[in-house]
């Protein structure tokens, strides 16, 4: 009879893992055996958790790269392998702690485990964070377990390499902010060193047009430092010595500001002047932000624009020159060719400034100044240059046709008193019918704001004048083109 016999080759379970077992049958008969195939069951615990990807602290699943300081974020795949759902409970540690380099589960509490019900067969994602606050180095090992019950999955190292971010953070100023062309300034760059070691930077900075690096003045606490200027004069690059760990670098130089600095027309002008840092640090190359330093130029004696002034009067005996008879023409406009216009004060003067050398057109708006100009003092082409003086000489107007009419007797004078104030009012008539009204006011003690309000007649716009801070008798005078009669003014002021 032959005998048949099953051989079970199996394993016992011995941990949460699912262990295979191995089945082969076999026959003998008349001392001939002959095996079957083998069959291969897997027998799996109840719950049995599982993490990918894999790795210990001697081959790990992965190994990535942190720039600290700063964040990654770790995925991890999580199984439930077993064959009945299970309370499973999952962590994330540093093998070996590094300072500045916290490890935390996401949607967990900070430090703490998830912990949750998964079904067999389930599967889900867990995220581990690593943050890094400080600019660590080396490396660091992160382990993310896994445990229902009696049995887990309790090793899955992921390396990370920490290397340093370095931010370089350049500052330049400039002292004086304000200088004039011709002069000497000071610039300083300032450099931190944010990296774990000594730091190995090099400094560029472009001038401006007009201003030239002064050879020599490159120095670090008072030590010369080398400088190389670039073939068109204007980038220059320094060479200082390493920065210390925690310390900061400050590197002064000297910059001469010439003519060729200021605006077209040697007006003032703001310069801007770039610089930034660089340095290498474990093969990469690291650039600062563009820092700038500004420096106002103002021309100073190198200053080409000129000043045009003067004034405008009625010129009674047409000689062309302001005699002390002679009235100011208030109102009056003054154009220049280029659209510029000023007004004469009460004193009958007006300016023009910033003016480009050479020659200007000046000329009056006749509608501000209907008067007829005494021959070479009115409109004209003027040479312009430095403080130029255009004086325009009108005649006073006369009736036509017939002899001219007497100078009319000047009109009685008006004296208004209010507090310590006293103000004198008086009208002197000029042939053609036009007035000439003078405002004298003072005062018994100093007194402040003061404010004067005339009329030359009943239905006349107010005129205004205004004296800061009165202690001393002040004259006003302006000019009407038709008769003015006695008017009382008003008069405001208050005490000091």
């Amino acid at each position: 009879m032959p005998r048949v016999s099953l051989l079970l080759l199996g394993l016992l379970l011995t941990g949460a893992h699912a262990v295979p077992i191995s089945n082969t049958a076999s026959l003998q008969a008349r001392g001939l055996r002959v095996n079957s195939n083998t069959v291969e069951l897997q027998r799996t615990a109840p719950c049995d958790p599982q993490v990918t990807p894999d790795g210990t602290g001697t081959a790990p699943g992965r190994v990535l790269t942190l720039r600290t300081p700063g964040s990654v974020a770790l995925p991890y795949t999580l199984t439930q392998a077993g064959d009945v759902p299970g309370d499973v409970t999952v962590r994330a540690t540093v093998v070996t702690p590094v300072p500045g380099v916290q490890v935390t589960l996401q949607d967990a509490p900070a430090g703490m485990p998830i912990t949750g019900v998964m079904a067999a067969g389930a599967r889900r994602t867990v995220t581990v964070l690593v943050v890094a606050t400080g600019a660590a180095q080396g490396s660091v090992d992160v382990n993310v377990s896994a445990t229902c019950g009696g049995a887990g999955d309790p090793v899955n190292v992921t390396r990370l390499q920490l290397q340093p971010q370095l931010n370089l953070l350049l500052t330049h100023t400039v002292t004086p902010g304000r200088t004039e062309a011709g002069h000497v300034v000071t610039f300083t760059l300032g450099l931190p060193n944010p990296a774990p070691q000594p730091l190995g930077a090099t400094l560029t900075v472009t001038l401006p047009t007009g201003v030239s690096y002064r050879p020599g003045s490159a120095r670090v606490g008072g030590v010369p430092v080398p400088a190389t200027v670039g073939p068109d004069g204007r980038s220059v690059t320094f060479r200082p010595p390493a920065v210390g760990v925690g310390s900061t670098l400050t590197l002064m130089y000297d910059a001469l500001i010439g003519p060729q600095a200021l605006a077209d027309g040697g007006a003032e002008r703001t310069l801007d002047v770039p610089g930034v840092a660089s340095a290498t640090v474990d093969g990469e190359t690291v650039v600062s932000p563009t820092a700038t330093a500004h420096v106002l130029v103002t021309p100073g004696v190198f200053d080409r624009r000129a000043t045009v002034l003067g004034e405008v009067f009625l010129d009674g005996n047409g000689n062309g020159r302001r005699d002390p008879g002679d009235s100011p023409l208030a109102g009056a406009r003054v154009l220049l060719a280029n659209g510029q216009q000023s007004l004469t004060d009460v004193q009958g003067r007006y300016a023009f400034r910033n003016v480009e050398p050479g020659p200007w057109l000046l000329r009056l708006d006749p509608s501000t100044a209907p008067f007829q100009a005494v021959p070479g003092a009115g409109d004209r082409l003027v040479d312009v240059a430095g403080l130029t003086r255009v004086d325009f000489a009108l005649r006073v107007p006369t009736a036509q046709g017939a002899a001219p009419p007497a100078t009319p007797a000047p009109a009685p004078g008006t004296t208004v008193r209010s507090g310590p104030l006293v103000v004198t009012r008086r009208v002197t008539p000029q042939p053609g019918g036009a007035s000439v009204i003078t405002l004298t006011v003072s005062s018994a003690r100093p007194v402040l704001d003061v404010v004067i309000l005339d009329r030359s007649g009943p239905d006349g716009a107010p005129r205004e004048f205004r004296v800061a801070s009165l202690d001393a008798p002040v004259t006003f005078t302006y000019l009407t083109l038709t008769p003015a009669g006695p008017n009382d003014p008003d008069v405001l002021w208050r005490e000091p």
